[in-house]
């Protein structure tokens, strides 16, 4: 059954994903022992929580006003109540059984990490988002939180515990290279509640306190890294090039790698030095919708280059192929992971600051996001909007707010958000009655239900966790481990 419900965590396609619950609710079904599942059904109040979930998506029909779309969401989370169902009605597995399957998923989870490095090194201009082929980058950074916990505190006390210790730092490292902030807050919240729980074995707290100083310093460092101004950015402004061109200097105060992106600007002398080099051409959009012009001007930027012939012309080769593979800043292609997470956010702020940017940054499109779904539930407070019409209703509000996300089909990017949204002040109480019902029994858990538990539940301020059958399934297969 666990080894089921494993195969379809760790799978992109949502068919073989459906297939792996589907057979476990038939293998539930021919089991029987029906009595002995009735009692475990009306004992467990994690289960009623869960189901109640599914249970509101279906009553939310009732009000709905896009009936084919609510029907086909109460389709697709199904496994959010039958994986429950199954898993908590069935005896957890204990002793050599256990750790048997923990191990293997841990192993399963390692190999597909060796996987992605093999991929990050051999396939050039790989996108983070597609470092693993088989699940989504998000969720497969939460499967690698979940092992680092497995392997900190299901290791014994064998020697074989400093392999499973240094699986546990490959898995913060590898979270760190695929960009992941929702698993660095995972990795940063479990270790310290963790930490807390075993306050009676002093040196974790220790170890905590003294990775978190690192970690703090290790942050503030690179922030102050991003704007430690460059010699060209703290001189006077010249206003001409050296070919006696005039510069263009818009002194909005934009920073991006202690240089000011929008002075020192010549486009006629950068396109005419870019095209004598034999660069691809300047206005061939990039993946990301930027065009190759706005890539250069920003890669020369971050070297703190002027944005003209020169500056074109001080370019390596091997500089000219990453701009024209769309990489905006070195730093994004060499830089250290811990520096590429802290100068992509700095971008996106700085952005934000100055021009009020939301669309193509991550974290700025998730908070118009948050915005605009906590503007829907304000006008459908008391029941929501029912099931089916979110999408229509949060698509609807970011056009009343101008929002550049708003021909955009989104969603909410919060798990909580969606639900208020859908369900209103009603469902909201309701929902909040029955986890706080059942997180009380997670006081006598295992260290690993806790950290599952802050896993799927930090999961959910950033992502829709609950409504991909991936999440439904990882969040599914650990209720299994309960005491």
């Amino acid at each position: 059954m666990l080894l089921t419900l494993l195969g379809g965590c760790m799978v992109t396609s949502k068919w073989a994903a459906n297939l792996m619950w589907v057979l476990l609710g038939a293998n539930w079904l021919l089991e029987g022992r029906w009595e002995e599942k009735w009692r475990m059904a009306k004992e467990s109040r994690l289960l009623q929580a869960v189901v109640a979930v599914w249970g509101l998506y279906a009553v939310g029909l009732v009000w709905t006003s896009h009936l084919d779309e609510g029907l086909r969401l109460v389709r697709e989370l199904l496994p959010l109540a039958v994986v429950p169902l199954v898993v908590l009605t069935t005896p957890p597995p204990t002793g050599r059984a256990r750790l048997t399957i923990l191990w293997l998923y841990a192993g399963t989870v390692a190999v597909v990490s060796v996987i992605g490095l093999v991929r990050m090194l051999t396939i050039e201009g790989l996108p983070y988002r597609e470092t693993i082929p088989y699940v989504s980058h998000i969720r497969f950074a939460l499967h690698c939180c979940l092992v680092a916990v497995i392997c900190l505190t299901e290791s014994g006390q064998g020697r074989w515990r400093y392999g499973a210790w240094l699986l546990a730092l490959w898995m913060a490292v590898f979270v760190m290279l695929m960009r992941s902030y929702t698993a660095v807050a995972v990795l940063t919240v479990v270790s310290l509640v963790l930490a807390i729980r075993s306050a009676h074995r002093g040196r974790w707290v220790t170890v905590w306190v003294a990775v978190a100083a690192v970690a703090i310093g290790v942050v503030v460092h690179e922030v102050m890294s991003y704007y430690r101004m460059v010699p060209l950015a703290t001189e006077p402004l010249r206003e001409y090039t050296v070919g006696g061109r005039p510069y263009t200097h818009r002194q909005d105060g934009l920073v991006e790698n202690g240089n000011y992106l929008n002075n020192y600007l010549c486009l006629e002398e950068l396109r005419a030095e870019w095209a004598r080099r034999g660069g691809v051409a300047l206005d061939e959009p990039e993946e990301a919708g930027y065009t190759t012009e706005a890539v250069l001007i920003r890669y020369l930027n971050a070297l703190g280059l002027t944005k003209d012939s020169v500056g074109v012309a001080s370019l390596t080769e091997e500089q000219m192929d990453e701009v024209g593979r769309g990489v905006e800043n070195p730093v994004y292609e060499h830089g250290w992971p811990v520096r590429r997470m802290v100068y992509v956010m700095l971008f996106e702020y700085e952005n934000h600051r100055h021009y009020r940017v939301v669309a193509g940054f991550t974290m700025l499109q998730r908070m118009e996001l948050w915005r605009a779904a906590w503007r829907v539930f304000m006008r459908n407070l008391w029941i929501g909007t029912g099931t089916g019409d979110l999408r229509d209703e949060l698509k609807a509000e970011l056009a009343a707010m101008d929002s550049p996300l708003q021909e955009r089909d989104m969603r909410p990017h919060n798990q909580y958000l969606s639900w208020l949204a859908m369900f209103g002040v009603a469902g909201g109480v309701l929902l909040l009655w029955l986890f706080c019902r059942a997180l009380k029994g997670l006081r006598g858990q295992p260290a690993l239900i806790v950290a599952w538990a802050l896993t799927v539940a930090i999961s959910c301020l950033t992502e829709n966790t609950l409504d991909t059958v991936a999440g439904m399934l990882l969040a599914g297969w650990f209720m299994a481990f309960r005491r």
